[in-house]
């Protein structure tokens, strides 16, 4: 049930799961991974930096080390597979949608800033909730700002938006009257933002709804082009699905090897868990789900890899697959583990809470089963 990866991918990740041993380890022991200080962040950031892994993500033309694809999710993969829930701090973010900052003004003022960690941005793609049940557009309606610039005028509310509340920058997906979809970004303190009340999730994560009243933006805070902006949000959308994916793949074959190290050694009853055939079948189970989602992820990866048109299917369907398969071994390890799984903090309870919001974030199991779908309506069969 094994597959090797390239010599490049598995060198990463064997480096990423030594540096996180030696490094990460001795100084996470004993602190809640929901709530670390801010003390600790920096401490693994300036770690990894120093181990030449935080700024995997940043392009080589901004000084990073530019890794695709193929490499993000093979790192990812070992933070999962490393079982230190602070690992997922070892890499610093990539440019993600500030991608789009396209010329030299942008890069500046935008972009650049964001990279060496002066600003951040968080990305206000979800339409908020009416009190119908309906989602209605954020509209951003070209104007005259009151300085005599071309910009918008945006009105329209946002549920949802991960790291809203820190953040300097709102990354709004608006849909300009005949023209189409725009990303435009807000400054989160501008004149008519009006950010709701704080929502926790079950696995520790916070997120901000926010409304916006006729909110002024220059036409400079344009990323791309009016029409383009659907299209790249979700471009960048799949390639957070494709990360979840593979923070999912790793967590899961950690929690395979926790879990045979558990129904290997003693039990009250004389033998090991492991010699009864019913925990062979559910151990069986989780090897196997977790097997096939890790095939699912790497063929995904190589399809983003390589810009396939069936990428964003596959994304899609590794992101699915894994999700729902972190869910059922987490929830079979901690069947085998018994009721100290249960407790507040125990690693498996906190996985548990994680692997849950993991199925509904970046896109629902239900829409991604009807990407799928879709596809191979249009495609064929022949597109299975």
């Amino acid at each position: 049930m094994h597959f090797d990866l390239p010599a490049d991918l598995a060198d990463l990740q064997s480096r990423l799961l030594t540096f996180i041993s030696e490094e990460i380890d001795p100084i996470t022991d004993g602190a809640d991974p929901e709530s670390p200080t801010a003390e600790l962040r920096r401490e693994i950031a300036r770690r990894s930096d120093q181990a030449g892994f935080y700024q995997l993500a940043v392009p080589e033309s901004d000084g990073g080390l530019g890794g695709g694809p193929r490499t993000m999710t093979a790192a990812r993969e070992a933070l999962g597979l490393s079982g230190n829930p602070f690992a997922s701090r070892v890499l610093g973010s990539g440019p993600g949608i500030m991608r789009l900052a396209d010329n030299d003004a942008q890069r500046e003022g935008l972009y650049l800033p964001v990279m060496r960690g002066e600003r951040t941005a968080a990305f206000a793609f979800t339409e908020a909730l009416r009190s119908d049940g309906q989602r209605e557009p954020t509209q951003a309606v070209r104007s005259k700002l009151e300085d005599g610039s071309n910009g918008f005028k945006v009105t329209g509310a946002k549920g949802f938006v991960t790291g809203g509340a820190s953040s300097d920058w709102l990354v709004v997906v608006a849909n300009v009257p005949d023209e189409g979809t725009a990303l435009l970004v807000v400054d989160r303190e501008a004149e008519g933002v009006t950010e709701g009340k704080l929502g926790a999730s079950i696995d520790g994560s916070t997120h901000s709804p926010f409304t916006f009243d006729a909110v002024p933006v220059p036409e400079s805070r344009l990323l791309g082009a009016v029409g383009d902006g659907l299209p790249r949000a979700m471009q960048n959308i799949d390639s957070m699905r494709l990360g979840v994916a593979a923070d999912c793949v790793g967590w899961s074959r950690w929690v395979t090897r926790t879990t045979l190290k558990r129904i290997e050694g003693p039990h009250r009853s004389g033998q090991p868990l492991a010699e009864q055939q019913q925990v062979q079948a559910i151990f069986a189970d989780m090897v196997a789900d977790t097997f096939a989602a890790r095939t699912a992820l790497y063929q995904a990866a190589e399809a983003r890899e390589a810009d396939e048109p069936t990428a964003g299917t596959q994304v899609a369907t590794a992101k699915w697959l894994a999700s729902e398969c972190l869910h059922r071994t987490v929830d079979r390890a901690i069947q085998l583990h018994g009721a100290q799984a249960l407790l507040r903090g125990h690693p498996l309870e906190r996985l548990y809470r994680t692997s849950r919001s993991l199925r509904i974030a970046e896109g629902p199991t239900e829409l991604l089963r009807l990407t799928v779908a879709r596809h191979v309506r249009q495609n064929g069969i022949e597109a299975l």
